[in-house]
């Protein structure tokens, strides 16, 4: 763990596990990305299946310009029905010299996403376990599991260098 790298964050999980109220509690501070923000639109959500493939392109190349930029940031989502957005994530943090850290949350919360039934399913059934994730990854030394520790950002750490 270097503390000069910038930093990813992932917090995964299905609907109603709390992805997004972990994040704003711990990581206010911090930029947040999610695929569900490519379908808000003059402040309402507006989900289309149909744009669905457009908004994962639209997020991995928001991942690929906060690397660029060594943006600490958060990426939430369900990362399982597109476990390759999962892994394309990572694979561009990794190549950008990031240390990710990736939490999955379990417990099941009063969800407030409305997701059918049918669909939350096929979701749970395609979402792959910390244990397989660790396999994976075990070869990849800048790939944690867990929270990353709290501490300076990248940027505190730009300000006391630039003294």
């Amino acid at each position: 763990m270097d503390s000069k790298r910038p930093r990813l964050q992932i917090i995964r999980g299905l609907p109603g596990s709390g992805k997004t109220t972990l994040a704003l509690k711990q990581y206010s501070h911090l930029l947040r990305l999610e695929t569900d923000m490519f379908f808000y639109s003059q402040g309402a959500y507006r989900f289309s299946k149909s744009r669905n493939e457009r908004a994962v392109l639209w997020f991995l190349d928001e991942v690929e310009t906060l690397c660029m930029n060594k943006v600490d940031f958060v990426a939430t989502g369900v990362f399982a029905a597109h476990t390759e957005r999962l892994k394309e994530t990572i694979a561009r943090a990794v190549r950008w010299h990031y240390d990710v850290y990736i939490k999955t949350l379990t417990t099941q919360y009063k969800g407030i996403h409305a997701v059918p039934e049918a669909h939350f399913n096929a979701m749970k059934e395609a979402f792959i376990p910390d244990k397989e994730l660790r396999k994976i990854y075990r070869d990849v030394p800048n790939v944690h599991f867990g929270l990353m520790p709290k501490g300076m950002t990248l940027e505190h750490l730009k300000k006391g260098r630039s003294k």
